[in-house]
């Protein structure tokens, strides 16, 4: 195996399909955080999450596995849960393990994708519901590089607690 020398911390991205283009953002933000202050660190937030909504179906049991070893869980949404809800249940499951002190889960972060025309009581009361969730940091964006640079201070914000992790105690 090639040792590269790097503290890697995982994060899952976690977006239904209809998301694809904010997938590709929050993965791009992520990787300048790495290059510009992550990397010269020797840190490297690694992104994990589902290509497409058939695997949350199909390998739950995998999925909820990923979901555990990871430090970070990243989740945009806009109007649904996705296919049988089951986008809810991994985002409460990244809860559950940010709540367990013997899991790497340090922080879970929604952010919604603007709906201002939207009326559908089922879709304000989903949005409701993630906004008003306890200790989860939430974040609005209308257009892909806002979200990009709200995820770009996050992950910063990640980097130099992990930073500040690994420095030696002060004598």
């Amino acid at each position: 195996m090639l040792k590269h020398g790097f503290e890697m911390h995982r994060v899952f991205l976690s977006a239904p399909g209809d998301l694809e283009k904010e997938r590709e953002t929050c993965r791009s933000a992520i990787s300048e955080v790495n290059d510009a202050e992550a990397m010269p660190s020797q840190i490297l937030l690694v992104t994990v999450g589902l290509p497409s909504d058939d695997q949350i179906v199909g390998f739950r049991s995998a999925v909820s596995e990923n979901v555990r070893q990871c430090a970070y869980y990243v989740q945009v949404f806009e109007d649904d849960w996705g296919p049988k809800n089951l986008f809810r249940k991994m985002f409460y499951l990244a809860i559950e393990c940010r709540d367990d002190a013997t899991l790497p889960m340090q922080d879970v972060v929604v952010f919604l994708k603007a709906a201002p025309r939207e009326t559908d009581p089922e879709i304000v009361a989903f949005r409701k519901e993630l906004e008003e969730q306890p200790g989860v940091r939430v974040f609005h964006f209308d257009q892909l590089e806002n979200l990009k640079t709200q995820l770009q201070q996050v992950s910063s914000g990640w980097v130099l607690q992990i930073v500040g992790q690994a420095l030696p105690p002060a004598k």
